[in-house]
């Protein structure tokens, strides 16, 4: 399956207090899938190719799935091509991004396939989401989840690019008040401000996949 995605995150002290937000601006959240477990992989080559042209190759393991699911992020809108196409990015209120994903039955044949390939095992990330249908008094329909994550809470709003515009500017969002990088990125400016390497972002867990 291949589509175009467009995402902001809100960060927040709790689940309430995010929940609390799309309520107060009359928003209807309809529960589509309960508090799982995920855990991801990314992959990328010896060169870190995909990382140096903002691509990304991530596995993903589920604890309520028995499948996996590969994904391949392209880059965002308007990170390549000319400077018209650079400023139409810095103006633009959301990442933009192609995704292609297919379900894979074994995840962890899947990740052996991809190191035989070549690719390596470059970081890792975990969290519990909790995915609704957000319905605004306006109309506009798109995805809610809600993260729970190592570093703090995240609400994860995502769509097509003309319909999350128009909830930001329903909701009174700007610029100021949301994040547009993937969970890597925001790992990895947290331990360059706390001065250290950059480190997996993972619950104290087992070693496993989280099942």
């Amino acid at each position: 399956m291949s589509h175009v995605e467009a995402e902001i995150k809100l960060a927040g002290e709790t689940f309430d207090e995010l929940y609390q937000r799309l309520i107060a601006a009359g928003c209807t959240l309809e529960l589509v899938t309960p508090r799982h477990f995920e855990d991801n992989w990314l992959f990328d080559t010896p060169t870190r190719s995909l990382l140096a042209s903002r691509q990304a190759l991530r596995v993903r393991l589920r604890d309520d799935l028995p499948q996996a699911t590969l994904t391949h992020k392209g880059p965002p809108a308007g990170t390549a091509g000319n400077e018209a196409k650079g400023q139409q990015e810095q103006g633009r209120q959301a990442k933009v991004r192609e995704e292609i994903e297919l379900t894979v039955s074994d995840g962890r044949a899947l990740m052996r396939l991809l190191e035989r390939l070549g690719f390596e095992k470059v970081f890792r990330y975990q969290k519990f989401r909790t995915t609704y249908r957000l319905t605004h008094p306006t109309g506009l329909t798109l995805w809610a989840m809600f993260d729970e994550t190592p570093i703090g809470w995240f609400l994860e709003l995502e769509g097509d690019e003309t319909t999350l515009e128009r909830l930001v500017a329903q909701l009174g969002l700007g610029p100021g008040d949301y994040l547009t990088d993937a969970y890597p990125r925001l790992q990895a400016e947290r331990c360059r401000a706390a001065g250290c390497p950059l480190e997996d972002m993972t619950f104290t867990l087992p070693t496993g996949n989280g099942r």
